[in-house]
């Protein structure tokens, strides 16, 4: 082949190769240009070179994938302060790999991205090249928050030849100028608002590790060695009648759970009570019971192989009381923490640790099994799977729903990474408290306790709010929803006077602050929180110490109510009346009853006391308080007790409970004794037609509420 030749062959290659770029470069130009309304580009491509964002979200969408501003740090988040958008420096970074740099004492930053810098001040901002520097129109300043320059969005699209778009707390800013529009489609924005103002997604086992601070082998070691925490008795418990938890009724029968068992009695003749039981898996654990429509659904835990659980449900069919059916069971990794019933729905929350489901160095999702799916498992994976910003946690946190009405309805589980100890759960809501350290109302970084809220409706399990408050938990039990309202009590160490403060908090529907006490209690470390309607007593760290007591009668203004000094032992508070208590303390070595009179707020009354005996008696009440049932109708309750020959509590003489009757104006009689078959054993009340059903493990004592001579026992097995 000549030259010629080669000359023309490469000549018309060249051409073909100059209309094929001519094209795309049309083909790109119209692509970016062309489009008036966003409805001409799909939405795959118009996200493509976006950066989602959310006011107070520190999740953002970057070409359309998850992530968090900031993966080390949950309160870099963008702010909207006079209408602006302004995001922390670490914001470049995450979305345009852009280099940052910072000068908190100058409140200075530099973003470097594309061959540019942009250098921004408390009074000026300069774009600059290797060629030039040219003045941004700077009306917005940069200022510092969380230990962070935060800079106007709007001067780095200026800059950079970004486009902005503004929806609401939503903001989209794009490399494309004309493909998002003012009056946005509706269902396009609120589906962005749904990946950017909820939780991040797992995604992946790495990232699981990484959320979860697993990133060595001592790591998970020192994580695992920290679940098992010894659990110490409450210097102050308040005693309320619980639910009863493992006894229901319909009709004359009554079913009572006990461990892996439960017991169906006919109590249409108290003469002649019949038993019939129904036996679940020998390593069940009953915790609780519910009955609706003929359906009967017991939750709890399964045990097996070494310390692993798998929450479990059964519900029965009850139509016919002698020929009891089991229509459903279901299993979920993890093990049973609380479950609440609302409308025809039951929602079950479970606690299941990382470490359990790990083997080998590989970490695996929780999994469930379905009767009505033929038993087969299904992994709740990370894809699924979302997580708490805060991360460095070790467990998964599940929730599923159970349809009363529907039998064969497919539950919605959710799983969820690094919930924590600190959750609570009302009829309506679960509550999770993370901690983290940022700014809460001005620039010193202090532990602040961030609020996240998942609601339960119509068997849908869905994050509806999140809110902030200074300060951090002791425990779950400081925080407590009432009336529409979602309360709590958090301490923190006051800077400057070095001091532990406590406040109380009261957030509205949105979990944001509507009423507050500020530093309701100073100097002073406290143990935790009790929540009783319009009441707050807050416990000191160590028994003996004073209690406070608040005021939440107004929503929006809590009140302190005074210190009350009581026991110099453990004490049990239940709340008689708005001005009366009665406690139970065990100072001095003593176990007594007291009545007192609080309606002065610094000056409690003692009205009546009684001691029950001195160094050879104790209550289990102090370690589980689950048994107490006053019985507001008679004026009567119950204390089980257990006797010893001597001090040291050695060669046990009686074990039983101790009946009491209380009235304001005679204080305490006691009308009856109750012997218990042994000291571990629970006592579960319940009435029913004038008559009270005492259960204490397989025995049953039956009273006549209005005859307390009137009494039969019975085994039940």
């Amino acid at each position: 082949m000549n030259n010629k030749m080669v000359l023309a062959i490469l000549s018309v290659y060249a051409f073909i190769l100059c209309c094929v770029f001519g094209l795309q470069y049309y083909s790109s130009k119209s692509n970016i240009s062309a489009p008036s309304t966003s409805e001409n580009v799909v939405v795959e491509d118009r996200l493509d070179s976006a950066v989602v964002l959310y006011e107070n979200s520190p999740v953002i969408l970057v070409n359309k994938a998850q992530t968090l501003i900031n993966k080390n740090d949950a309160s870099m988040v963008p702010i909207i302060e006079n209408q602006n958008v302004y995001v922390p420096a670490s914001f470049f970074q995450t979305a345009y790999k852009a280099t940052t740099s910072e000068d908190l004492s100058a409140c200075s930053a530099t973003i470097r991205l594309d061959n540019q810098a942009l250098v921004l001040d408390r009074s000026k901002a300069d774009l600059v090249d290797s060629n030039k520097e040219k003045d941004i129109e700077y009306n917005n300043r940069v200022f510092i928050k969380n230990g962070c320059i935060y800079v106007p969005l709007e001067v780095f699209a200026k800059a950079f030849n970004k486009s902005i778009h503004y929806y609401d707390n939503l903001t989209i800013i794009s490399d494309m100028h004309n493909v998002f529009t003012d009056a946005e489609n509706t269902d396009f924005i609120n589906s962005l608002k749904s990946q950017v103002n909820d939780l991040p997604y797992v995604a992946t086992e790495e990232n699981m590790k990484e959320i979860a601070r697993f990133s060595t082998a001592n790591n998970i070691l020192k994580q695992i060695g920290n679940t098992n925490k010894t659990t110490e008795i409450p210097p102050v418990q308040l005693l309320q009648n619980r639910d009863s938890n493992n006894i229901k009724s319909i009709s004359n029968y009554i079913f009572y759970a006990n461990n892996n068992k439960i017991y169906v009695l006919d109590t249409a003749s108290n003469s002649e009570i019949t038993t019939k039981t129904i036996e679940l898996e020998q390593n069940f654990n009953c915790e609780k019971i519910y009955i609706q429509n003929n359906l009967l659904v017991a939750v709890g835990t399964s045990s097996y192989e070494e310390n692993n659980s798998q929450s479990t449900l059964y519900a029965f069919d009850i139509t016919n009381k002698q020929d009891i059916k089991k229509l459903r069971e279901i299993k979920i990794d993890g093990y049973y923490t609380n479950s609440i019933q609302n409308g025809n729905f039951i929602y079950t929350l479970i606690n299941c640790p990382i470490s359990s489901l790990s083997s080998n160095g590989k970490f695996y999702p929780p999994v469930y099994i379905d009767s009505l799916n033929n038993y087969n498992k299904k992994s709740l994976d990370y894809e699924n799977m979302q997580y708490f910003p805060e991360g460095s946690s070790t467990n998964y946190m599940i929730v599923y729903s159970f349809n009363l009405s529907d039998i064969n309805f497919h539950p919605e589980v959710k799983s969820y990474l690094g919930a924590g100890d600190n959750v609570y759960m009302s009829n309506n809501n679960v509550y999770i408290a993370k901690n983290r350290y940022n700014a809460f109302s001005s620039n010193e970084n202090i532990e602040n306790t961030f609020i996240y809220r998942l609601s339960l409706l119509n068997g849908k399990i869905y994050m509806s709010g999140k809110g902030n408050v200074q300060g951090y938990l002791v425990d779950k039990n400081s925080m407590n929803e009432y009336s529409g309202y979602f309360r709590l009590a958090t301490q923190y160490k006051k800077k400057g006077i070095n001091k532990n403060v406590t406040n109380v908090y009261i957030l509205n529907n949105n979990l944001e602050i509507c009423g507050f006490a500020n530093e309701i209690v100073s100097g002073v470390e406290t143990g935790g929180a009790i929540f009783d309607k319009n009441k707050l007593f807050i416990s000191p760290s160590k028994k003996g110490q004073a209690l406070y007591s608040v005021d939440l009668t107004e929503p929006t203004n809590p009140r302190g109510n005074g210190i009350l000094k009581l026991s110099s032992g453990n004490l049990l508070i239940y709340m008689y009346d708005e001005n009366h208590i009665i406690t139970i303390d065990n100072g001095n070595d003593k176990l007594s009853i007291s009545l007192y009179d609080i309606s002065d707020k610094d000056n409690p009354v003692l009205k009546y006391k009684q001691e029950l005996g001195q160094g050879n008696i104790e209550t289990n009440l102090f370690k589980d308080n689950s048994s107490f049932f006053f019985d507001k109708e008679k004026n009567t309750f119950t204390i089980p007790v257990t006797i010893y020959e001597n001090q040291e509590k050695k060669n046990q003489t009686f074990n039983g409970g101790y009946v009491y009757k209380v009235n304001l104006d005679d204080g305490f009689e006691r009308i009856g004794v109750l012997s218990l078959p042994n000291s571990d054993a629970q006592i579960h009340t319940f009435k029913q037609n004038g008559f009270k059903y005492t259960f204490m493990s397989n025995n049953l004592i039956v009273s006549d509420t209005d005859n307390l001579e009137n009494v039969k026992e019975y085994s039940i097995y």
